[in-house]
């Protein structure tokens, strides 16, 4: 059974993400992602030097977005990362936290035609195709990898592999359908229910199939938020996590878990109000138990099964644990066997 780990700019050093990912190398676990929440550690730093301390793992940027990024940046930064693993790297790219990322006075319009324009160019760059592209979000012009004017004599070079795979990180049935039509897969947020995985993975087989592909042949990965204890003893951090996702889900979403919008409104008011340690507050058990994975090995075995079974096929565990070595202890035990 293959599952990931997850981590973000914080709390962790770079240097700790280094060694907690060789714990996880040894534990025999499947991949290590690494997410660029603003205005945290960024995800390439970290990723590059998994690359050279690792020799196993699947390396995942999870997810970094084509806005503050532009695409033939990313494709270079993939392929780059990707040779210094010998062919490890995975991209998962998305929109990003569209309300952070106007904060640094990028103007975002049409998502989906970033999203779009997004892979087919940094697929061309990666397949070694010269690039000139019009499109609505984006322009390039003869740009390929390896080839830059100034240092013609100096020679090239080649992207290590041709087809990195590129997942959609989505949210929203649009996104979903459109990871289901393009990507090679689709990430699924921390904080969602297993409910929200079947309704996300409807829509992503719908894109597939409408696009003329199978949707067998999409890998589907989510992050699973966890912590090893009880719901009602849950730290601070994950219960600031689920309210923040509680109070900004759609009326859909929220029907869907079974929570009421008076519920979402009152975490929302209190965010705003009084700041995320009190909405932690409030946040009920019934809302940690259906967004979330708690309890020992046993009981995340429990937990991530059911979304296996909601139709993820790689679970990735993000935990914010002040040992993480414990929560890779027991991600090893629950699925050793």
């Amino acid at each position: 059974m293959r599952v990931g780990i997850a981590f973000t700019g914080a709390p962790f050093s770079v240097r700790q993400i280094m060694n907690y990912a060789l714990e996880a190398e040894d534990a025999g676990l499947d991949s290590v992602w690494i997410a660029e929440d603003y205005y945290l550690r960024d995800a390439v730093s970290p990723l590059a030097s998994l690359a050279i301390s690792t020799s196993r793992l699947r390396l995942a940027l999870g997810v970094i977005n084509p806005l503050t990024r532009n695409p033939v940046l990313i494709a270079q930064t993939v392929a780059t990362i990707d040779e210094a693993s010998k062919g490890r790297v995975i991209l998962a790219l998305g929109t990003g936290v569209l309300s952070l990322i106007e904060r640094m006075g990028v103007k975002v319009k049409s998502p989906l035609k970033i999203m779009r324009e997004s892979v087919e160019i940094i697929r061309l760059l990666l397949r070694g195709h010269e690039v000139t592209f019009r499109g609505e979000a984006f322009n390039v012009e003869k740009v390929k990898l390896g080839v830059n004017p100034y240092f013609a004599l100096v020679g090239g070079y080649k992207p290590f592999r041709a087809e990195v795979p590129i997942y959609l990180a989505a949210v929203g049935p649009k996104m979903l359908k459109l990871a289901g039509e393009i990507g090679d897969g689709v990430l699924l947020t921390a904080g969602c229910s297993q409910r929200y995985v079947r309704y996300a993975v409807r829509r992503v087989e719908a894109g597939a199939r409408e696009a003329g592909r199978r949707p067998e042949d999409l890998e589907v990965v989510c992050y699973i938020l966890y912590s090893p204890k009880k719901p009602k003893e849950v730290n601070k951090v994950v219960r600031g996590f689920i309210a923040f996702a509680v109070a900004y889900s759609s009326p859909e979403i929220l029907k869907m878990d079974g929570f009421t919008q008076e519920e979402s409104r009152k975490i929302r008011e209190v965010l705003e109000r009084r700041g995320m340690l009190e909405a932690s507050k409030i946040v009920p058990e019934a809302m940690i138990e259906v967004r979330s994975a708690t309890g020992g090995p046993e009981r995340l075995r429990e937990r991530v099964l059911g979304y296996m079974d909601a139709g993820v096929n790689l679970p990735v565990i993000l935990a914010f644990e002040p040992e993480m070595g414990q929560v890779i202890k027991a991600v090893k035990e629950a699925f050793s066997t």
